[in-house]
């Protein structure tokens, strides 16, 4: 699709998080299943739900504009669910796992929510009103995880560095290592 004017980067825009929403729909029930933690599993469950009314609203957007979502790829979350997978060849513990999920979490939060701030606005400039509302509940949901993340976040980091100063010791020249007997391993 070429790209020669801001109608049509509004629609490279908008497929580009219809991209991301539909990657984001297949990562959370994994990113749920892999936390040790009630709480953050909850957070990505509903955060799920909200998600596959986010992809809808976006399908909605396209059907007020009458045209198909384009053929496109959000190459920042799929970088992210890249650097997600290939963290888990690291074996990380249980908790290292869930506090990189929700740092994960964290970094598509702020990129979805300057996505849809920049669609508003864009749409807003376009005549596009009709798709305003839709993006506006998005990033309401967005806005919300986000802090809900870096809330859990605060929560959980004392915890779980504790944890794991517990399970680790330090050895000179070669920095921190892993003990036998950590827990969750």
């Amino acid at each position: 699709m070429a790209v020669q004017t801001p109608e049509q980067l509004f629609m490279h825009e908008l497929g580009d998080i219809y991209s991301a929403e539909r990657m984001i729909l297949q990562m959370l029930p994994v990113m749920a299943q892999e936390s040790n933690d009630q709480q953050v599993s909850q957070a990505f469950q509903t955060h799920e739900q909200q998600t596959r009314q986010q992809v809808q609203n976006l399908e909605q957007c396209f059907q007020i504009l009458g045209q198909n979502p384009p053929q496109v790829i959000c190459y920042a979350v799929a970088g992210i669910k890249q650097e997600h997978d290939t963290f888990l060849k690291d074996s990380p513990s249980q908790n290292v796992l869930t506090m990189f999920d929700l740092e994960g979490a964290d970094k598509v939060e702020h990129y979805e929510i300057v996505s849809y701030k920049a669609l508003i606005e864009q749409a807003s400039l376009l005549g596009k009103t009709q798709c305003i509302p839709l993006l506006q509940q998005n990033l309401q949901q967005e806005e919300w995880m986000a802090n809900t993340v870096e809330r859990i976040e605060h929560q959980l980091a004392p915890q779980m560095t504790q944890r794991g100063v517990q399970g680790w010791q330090t050895t000179p020249g070669q920095g921190v290592q892993g003990m036998q007997g950590q827990p969750g391993h």
